[in-house]
């Protein structure tokens, strides 16, 4: 945050120092309003965010601009809530309160035959919807978990990243390199929270005892570097990945010490190899992204293990008659599986996206639902969106979760919700 801070301020002191004829400045943004209010557990506001979307930009000299977005709100609940011993004490009350990130500022050189970025910005890859396989460059801040938008959620780094676009046998290539010294890792809500995630039992009598670990930061040899390569040859989209960098979240290493149990987060950094294809077929559009982790450590009983993971997704979208369908199925397998492992050897997700318009395309129903096939818990989001006039949208929605509450997504099923969004861009 400091350094993309310094780095932005930095470069709007000397754009602004430079004669006015040479420098056309913009700014878009947007002003809103997202309130969330618990239906099951303890009712109550979850928030009542009020945010501020900021996106100057700057364009100076024949081919250089200067784009950022900076992202601030303020959560009324916190001051109409309560505090108490449990779910909503002093600290966490803080955390939610107010928050303020950049999560773009760089300066873009548009060649002829290249792009080149320096700067803090978002890398997407991939094409699926709700989960993530390629997806990997920005880790994210999960404080709702996965009810925020990846434009939101994402954490922006610091990185050089280059595109290169050229011809060969027939076709257009793009090649992409990066280099990113930032490394940073995935924001998880806070112990206690309603939105923390749930903690293994430990046998009675016995007392868990965490131990610190750094975490990734500026440092040659934390620095991580990605590739890829895209085409469309014959109506096939196609991408090639390599990724080297920091797993978002750590593995826990446990160590058995009396009546105590040590636990420690390690965090690794792991080679990635991925791929992706699409093509539409008549209204049919076929997708599906795959991943490969090299030596991914994976939890046990006692001590982590390296092994290779292979991350598969196929996904449909049906589009016609104003109707999209997107059926999706992620597939996880570890390799030299063993029985203290705390994952299953095969695990995964299906997801299902039904959304349609009426009122020339100012009124949208949407309904998304995600399946964990291993423990069969479910989280559900049907929502509404009305767009009052070109620049306010209304939405309202609703969040369940469905299963045991061991389950995935049953661990937060005292926190259905509904939810409300206002939004004014300009």
């Amino acid at each position: 945050m400091k350094v993309s801070l310094v780095f932005m301020w930095v470069m709007i002191i000397f754009l602004d120092a430079m004669p006015s004829s040479a420098v056309e400045w913009q700014i878009h943004g947007a002003l809103k309003n997202e309130t969330a209010y618990f239906i099951s557990g303890n009712a109550g506001f979850d928030k009542i965010q009020n945010k501020l979307d900021l996106q100057p930009e700057a364009m100076f000299g024949d081919r250089w601009e200067f784009r950022s977005r900076v992202l601030a709100w303020y959560d009324a609940a916190t001051n109409i809530e309560t505090t108490n011993a449990t779910t909503r004490t002093a600290a966490i009350q803080k955390y939610y309160q107010s928050h303020a990130e950049i999560k773009e500022a760089y300066l873009l050189y548009a060649a002829d035959d290249f792009d080149l970025r320096l700067g803090q910005q978002q890398v997407v890859w991939g094409k699926t919807d709700g989960l993530r396989l390629l997806d990997i460059i920005n880790p994210l801040n999960m404080q709702e978990f996965l009810l925020d938008d990846f434009l939101d959620s994402r954490t922006g780094i610091v990185a050089a990243r280059m595109n290169y676009y050229t011809s060969f046998g027939g076709y257009d290539h793009e090649f992409e390199w990066l280099v990113i010294p930032d490394a940073k890792v995935a924001k998880t809500a806070p112990r206690g929270s309603r939105w923390a995630f749930l903690e293994p039992p430990l046998p009675t009598g016995v007392i868990p005892v965490e131990l610190s670990s750094p975490r990734p930061n500026w440092s040659v040899k934390e620095t991580e570097y990605g590739a890829a390569w895209r085409a469309n040859l014959e109506g096939w989209d196609l991408s090639l990945n390599w990724f080297y960098g920091w797993k978002d979240s750590p593995t826990l290493s446990k160590g058995r010490v009396n009546r105590t149990v040590q636990v420690q987060p390690v965090y690794q950094k792991i080679h990635t190899l991925g791929a992706s294809f699409s093509n539409a077929f008549g209204p049919v559009v076929l997708r599906s992204e795959w991943a490969v982790n090299l030596h991914e450590n994976i939890a046990t009983t006692t001590q982590v293990k390296a092994v290779n993971t292979w991350n598969a997704a196929v996904g449909l979208d049906y589009n016609q008659h104003n109707w999209r369908i997107s059926p999706q199925v992620f597939i996880r397998h570890i390799t030299k599986w063993e029985s203290i492992m705390l994952e299953d050897r095969n695990s995964g997700f299906m997801s299902l996206m039904i959304s349609t318009d009426y009122l020339n395309d100012k009124l949208k129903p949407e309904v998304i639902a995600l399946l964990n096939w291993r423990d069969h818990s479910q989280m559900i989001r049907p929502k509404l969106s009305y767009e009052w006039s070109d620049q306010t949208v209304v939405k309202v929605g609703l969040d369940f979760f469905l299963g045991q509450s061991s389950a995935f997504f049953g661990q937060f099923d005292l926190n259905d919700r509904v939810y409300s969004e206002i939004e004014y861009t300009f």
